[in-house]
């Protein structure tokens, strides 16, 4: 009795988890969400219930080295840069942030060792973030200013439950992929499908319309060389659609760029295919400044990084830059420092890397995509203290190191 007591009390706060890793807001210039209180109850959960899942690894010491080598370089500004102004309050807000990276990192490591978690977590992740989609197409089309206020970045673009449309988007676009994988009933999963394609166009994300492209194209190749007769002729007919329709519209326009005026997010994404990835400086995402002041800082800092003092704050400092980078791997480069981040980068590749190697028959498409997708969302994004992000690449983690050792498994 006291088992199934525990093993719903497991299920409610991995549900918990699911739901609200999609939920961030900033409270006092802190980044919260309720996923973090439920994160520390599984910890805490874990701890009396399944404490042999709680060992120290490699990761852990990493991380341990790492933040010790970033008090070491708060250390050496607070006492040799006369420039920067350090506060015991941004130091402090940093370390928190960094051990909620480490935390959500970790738990994603093991959190699938835990019975039917995968289930669970996977199940209530894609039917929250569908629902949370449908919502912010309700709210474009009926301007409720309850759901406006809740869900919209402003008029135009759309960011769910999180503070900012293109992290929304990303989470979007990871929902896309779970549901064309993991829904088998081929009507609900036309549906919600659906329903995450319209909802991206409204969170305005130029780099989600890349994606989506990238995606599509490489849908349509899929099912036009395999050896399914109906796939084949179903993609040869649409793309018949799409080119007759391309040529009809060429010679009669039919529909122009410039009819997106009515829908604001759309058009927002629309210079893509007039100025390419030039657009991505354009509708106020000046990336290109924010990049440069990225370079700056770690100039500044001789490539050794910023250590716990906050990014924003010495870049307000040298350059009066009140922003983040925009960018994830130029922000690790300037908080880490050149070496651990050029150690960060090389473990994606390795983790993509060994991805592709265990892809065997394509059991591992689905973690390639969205691995990729983090990926590409690095470039135009700061996800350096994303929590969402760090759980990802947790179960990334577990996904190579379950593929190694089956491998080792059936060798022996």
């Amino acid at each position: 009795m006291e088992n199934q007591h525990n093993s719903k009390l497991l299920t409610l706060l991995l549900i918990g988890l699911a739901v609200f890793i999609q939920q961030s807001s900033v409270i006092a210039g802190v980044n919260v969400s309720i996923a973090d209180f439920i994160t520390l109850l599984i910890l805490v959960y874990l701890l009396f219930f399944a404490n042999h899942l709680l060992k120290a690894n490699h990761f852990l010491q990493f991380f341990i080295i790492l933040y010790t080598y970033r008090m070491i370089i708060t250390l050496c500004l607070l006492f040799f840069d006369d420039l920067i102004f350090i506060t015991v309050k941004e130091v402090l807000a940093s370390t928190v942030k960094y051990a909620f990276v480490v935390i959500y990192f970790y738990l994603g490591m093991i959190i699938f060792k835990l019975g039917n978690s995968k289930k669970v977590i996977v199940t209530s992740y894609i039917i929250s973030s569908v629902t949370i989609g449908l919502f912010c197409i309700i709210a474009g089309l009926n301007k409720s200013p309850l759901l406006m206020k809740l869900l919209y970045f402003d008029e135009i673009r759309s960011k769910g439950l999180m503070n900012d449309p293109n992290y929304f988007a990303m989470t979007q676009i990871i929902t896309l992929v779970l549901a064309y994988k993991y829904i088998h009933n081929y009507i609900f999963k036309v549906l919600a499908c659906g329903i995450l394609l319209w909802s991206l166009t409204t969170t305005g994300s130029k780099t989600a319309f890349i994606i989506l492209i990238v995606l599509a194209i490489y849908f349509f190749i899929k099912k036009l060389f395999s050896r399914n007769a109906v796939s084949v002729v179903s993609m040869s007919v649409i793309m018949l659609i799409l080119l007759c329709f391309t040529f009809y519209n060429i010679n009669y326009y039919l529909f122009q760029l410039s009819d997106l005026d009515a829908l604001p997010s759309l058009d927002r994404m629309a210079p893509i295919f007039e100025e390419g990835f030039a657009s991505l400086n354009d509708s106020g995402s000046e990336r290109s400044v924010v990049w440069i002041n990225a370079i700056s800082v770690i100039k500044y800092t001789l490539g050794f990084g910023v250590g716990l003092v906050d990014y924003v704050h010495i870049g307000s400092q040298i350059n009066g830059i009140l922003l983040v980078a925009h960018n994830t791997y130029l922000q690790i480069f300037a908080e880490w420092g050149i070496l651990f981040g050029a150690l960060f980068i090389i473990f994606m590749l390795y983790l993509l890397f060994e991805l592709f190697r265990f892809n065997i028959s394509g059991k591992n498409v689905t973690a390639i995509v969205v691995m990729l997708t983090m990926l590409i969302y690095f470039l135009t994004v700061s996800f350096n203290n994303s929590r969402y992000v760090a759980f990802i690449l947790g179960i990334i983690v577990f996904i190579v190191q379950y593929e190694k050792m089956e491998r080792d498994r059936n060798e022996e």
